[in-house]
């Protein structure tokens, strides 16, 4: 009886959802990003980002949106920055991005969008640092806001994104380095 009720209860769910509006896609864009410390310089460099994405509305107005994104990252080195090896002026990463974002409508076709944003280092640039170490944590914390036209079968959008974790793996940088980054792309809704 359990099961029964339980696979009833997940019927219901499904049907709700699919009801208010229940889209999957795949999406990808640019983008830009810098970071807060004195190693790095403070201007944004292009990179790319592409995935899937899950979007629920539990109304005309709210909704959420879940993205898995792989995208890379390009962090240009300050001239004097210390520690890293000789010779070596940028910084590449490639990142998994799992944002969750809370999308408001307040109109038909336009989502203001804020949420967290989870980042996982699957690659970066070997043996940066002169101690050998890689130079990234492999964990990132951001919070986005952004805004988001949303067509039938296509939405555009333009993000910002603002680190909240310090990603550096050493101790010995005397600031903190914390992402920015700002993203526009297209999704199409399959």
């Amino acid at each position: 009886m359990k099961k029964i009720l339980s696979l009833l209860a997940l019927a219901f769910i499904f049907i709700n959802i699919q009801a208010q509006g229940f889209k999957l896609g795949v999406k990808a864009g640019a983008n830009f990003t810098t970071n807060t410390s004195a190693s790095f310089k403070e201007n944004y460099q292009g990179g790319f980002q592409a995935g899937v994405f899950g979007r629920v509305k539990a109304s005309d107005i709210i909704g959420v949106q879940v993205e898995g994104l792989v995208g890379n990252v390009t962090l240009k080195l300050a001239p004097t920055a210390a520690g890293f090896r000789s010779g070596l002026t940028q910084l590449k990463a490639t990142y998994v991005h799992i944002p969750i974002l809370l999308n408001i409508s307040p109109v038909k076709l336009l989502s203001l969008q804020v949420g967290p944003q989870i980042g996982m280092t699957v690659a970066q640039t070997s043996n940066a640092l002169q101690n050998g170490q890689d130079a990234l944590k492999k964990n990132d914390f951001n919070m986005l806001s952004g805004i988001q036209l949303n067509l039938p079968k296509l939405s555009i959008y333009g993000r910002y994104s603002f680190g909240l974790s310090d990603i550096r793996n050493i101790t010995s940088s005397i600031d903190q380095w914390k992402s920015k980054m700002i993203q526009a792309g297209i999704g199409i809704s399959l």
